[in-house]
This record gives C-alpha cells, sequence and structure tokens, in this order.
C-alpha cells in the first residue's frame, strides 16, 4: 500500500511539473511585446509607429524615426534560408539603383541564428543596406511574419502597401515602389 501511495504521488507530482512547464512555454510563446510597429488608425488605415526601436549590427539602437518621410521597404530574413539567399542578389541590385526616397531596411531574425553567419551572408551578397537584428523575435512577432523571406513596405506618410510572403525580385519591387 506504501509503494501505491508513493506512485500516486510520484505521478501527480510529474503531471503537475509537465502542467507548469507547458504555462511557462506557452506565455513565452505568446507573449506580447512592448510595443505594436503597425497602429490601425480611426479611417481603418494600417500604419507604422515611426518610434519603433531597430537593433543595429553593433547592437546600438535607432527607431524608424530615422527614416520617416521615406517608402519604406522592411525584409525579414536569415542566413540560413534558402528563398532569402536566392533574393539576396535582387535586394542588393535594388538598393544599389533605388529612388532617393526609397529605403531598403533588413532584419535578420536573430534570435535563431549564429552572428557569424550573419556576417558572411552580408560578406557574400556585398550588402550594404541597413542590417538589423532582432534579438528577441519581438518584431517578427509584432509584424506578424511566419515565413521567411517577408517584406513589407509602407509609403511615406508610414502607411501600409504590401506584404509579400517570399521571394521578392528587382523588378518586382521596382514596380511596387514607383506610385508611392
Amino acid at each position: 500500500m506504501n509503494i501505491q501511495r508513493i506512485r500516486i504521488i510520484l505521478i501527480f507530482s510529474a503531471l503537475c511539473i509537465i502542467l507548469l512547464i507547458v504555462i511557462l512555454v506557452k506565455k513565452d510563446i505568446t507573449k506580447d511585446t512592448d510595443f505594436n510597429p503597425m497602429i490601425t488608425t480611426a479611417k481603418e488605415t494600417v500604419k507604422v509607429d515611426f518610434n519603433t526601436p531597430l537593433t543595429k549590427l553593433d547592437e546600438s539602437v535607432t527607431t524608424l524615426e530615422e527614416y520617416r518621410g521615406k517608402v519604406l521597404i522592411i525584409n525579414f530574413w536569415a542566413s540560413w534560408c534558402g528563398p532569402c539567399q536566392q533574393e539576396a542578389p535582387h535586394l542588393k541590385a535594388f538598393y544599389d539603383n533605388m529612388p532617393d526616397n526609397v529605403e531598403l531596411l533588413a532584419i535578420n531574425i536573430t534570435s535563431s541564428e549564429i552572428r557569424k553567419n550573419i556576417e558572411k551572408f552580408i560578406d557574400l551578397y556585398d550588402l550594404k543596406f541597413p542590417i538589423f537584428l532582432d534579438l528577441d523575435k519581438s518584431l517578427e512577432k509584432s509584424f506578424k511574419v511566419l515565413t521567411y523571406p517577408t517584406t513589407i513596405i509602407v509609403d511615406a506618410n508610414g502607411i501600409l502597401k504590401y506584404t509579400i510572403k517570399g521571394p521578392i525580385n528587382e523588378k518586382q519591387l521596382k514596380k511596387l515602389v514607383t506610385n508611392l
């Protein structure tokens, strides 16, 4: 009888531990960020919040405010992502010839990246546009990025115009920003 009681206590304890782990993991996965970079206005338009913080490669911080007044192309990528690798030369070609009223910003989903791989990717494709780190996945979650690459385009007033899931090429980018 003593052995049965010990077994029941052990099983109950194990279930409690599993339940606590599930609660903690669920809380971490669904945790809200401190900000929402996309705001829905009274007129039901979606705008970018220019106070959204961005972490540079040297881990200093800036905000989207630095790019206010320009059409923003915000690209989420990872060095291990095959479609991101295919897309990189197109982003470089677009950036090298883009209009003055446009800025291309690349955000690496850093929480699952090794810093050395990010730097190798940048060097391999000779990327010169601003690249930022999403150290805690807060930008990825806030922008609701589910696939890589994902490109978000907002006009000079910060209004969301396009969300492209999957790779994009130079010709498509030129077409999308031409009238913005």
